[in-house]
């Protein structure tokens, strides 16, 4: 996998790429603070981030996650020395999909990167599907009300106001639902 690490303290940075390497994980990036892990995240596209929560410079771990997590990014593992209900409540509370404390352990590491880019691949389809059905109800309610207009307009059936728009649909080689969008904008 490749791996961006976001953690402020140099010696557990170096710690922890150690481990990544004899995980035969590749660290395709490092920074101090969670500003950086975003601009890291959009522009090496790894797999997985380990990002601590508290960093003393520039943004925080928790707020980084948050951003990465709104954008889907990358799954997050957060790195804490805290395990306080507080902490795991924000940890959970901002996306993270994975949670370790330090000193980070070599044998807890490696599954529990496993399991948050697993789980990651599962939301990203889970999306993938809610955004494809989200547009295909819209799409319905836009056809729908574009059989209304060609069944006043033409005085078809319903029957025939849809074949009228698959027909079209069909010539213009798109989707019912731009061909209805189209015909709704033009009256």
């Amino acid at each position: 996998m490749k791996v961006v690490i976001a953690e402020d303290e140099p010696i557990i940075r170096m710690d922890i790429r150690n481990m990544l390497k004899e995980l035969n994980h590749q660290v395709v990036a490092e920074c101090r603070h969670g500003k950086a892990a975003v601009e890291l995240a959009i522009k090496q596209q790894p797999d997985i981030i380990l990002m601590d929560i508290k960093m003393m410079t520039g943004t925080d771990g928790l707020g980084a996650t948050r951003e990465i997590v709104k954008r889907m990014l990358a799954p997050v593992v957060l790195l804490t020395s805290y395990c306080d209900p507080e902490t795991i409540e924000e940890a959970i509370t901002c996306g993270a999909l994975g949670y370790l404390t330090k000193p980070v352990d070599k044998e807890k590491l490696g599954p529990c990167l496993m399991i948050a880019r697993h789980r990651f691949q599962e939301l990203s389809r889970l999306n993938r599907e809610v955004r494809k059905l989200s547009t295909a109800v819209a799409d319905r309610e836009i056809i729908s009300r574009s059989k209304t207009l060609l069944q006043k307009k033409l005085g078809c059936s319903e029957e025939e106001a849809y074949q009228y728009l698959r027909k079209i649909s069909m010539d213009q080689h798109k989707s019912m639902g731009s061909v209805a969008k189209e015909m709704l904008n033009q009256n």
